[in-house]
């Protein structure tokens, strides 16, 4: 059995600086800010960003200036240490549809390391 993917529903990237990245984002490509946190209120810099319509297709994750001193590469995104893609998150039609294809990549032998998580607009769960 194969999995019935709606689309990529939003891609997250490790980045070294948010604010270089958000300027290019929005100057090269056009996309618009949705929200935007940081310390105090949240570890680290992020910025949720759109094309259209959409809450966020893109995700920026600011890497902490500690973590870039160390230089340490990690492919854990938990404890990321170099800019990269951090997750892309598909859609899918229905929670059956989300269920069955937890089960199929488990199958095929994928350990999901964290989640799976429900994300997306509320009533759309």
């Amino acid at each position: 059995m194969g999995i019935h993917l709606g689309r990529v529903g939003h891609i997250g990237i490790h980045v070294s600086d948010v604010d270089r990245s958000i300027d290019f984002y929005r100057q090269v490509l056009g996309l618009k800010v949705t929200g935007r946190w940081g310390p105090p209120d949240f570890g680290r810099p992020i910025c949720f960003m759109r094309i259209n319509e959409k809450h966020h297709d893109v995700v920026l994750f600011e890497l902490s200036e500690d973590v870039r001193k160390a230089g340490i590469t990690s492919t854990d995104s938990r404890i990321r240490r170099a800019p990269g893609l951090d997750h892309i998150a598909f859609e899918v039609d229905s929670r059956e549809h989300w269920l069955l294809a937890l089960d199929h990549v488990r199958s095929c032998g994928v350990e999901i390391v964290s989640g799976p998580y429900v994300h997306g607009p509320r009533g759309r769960r």
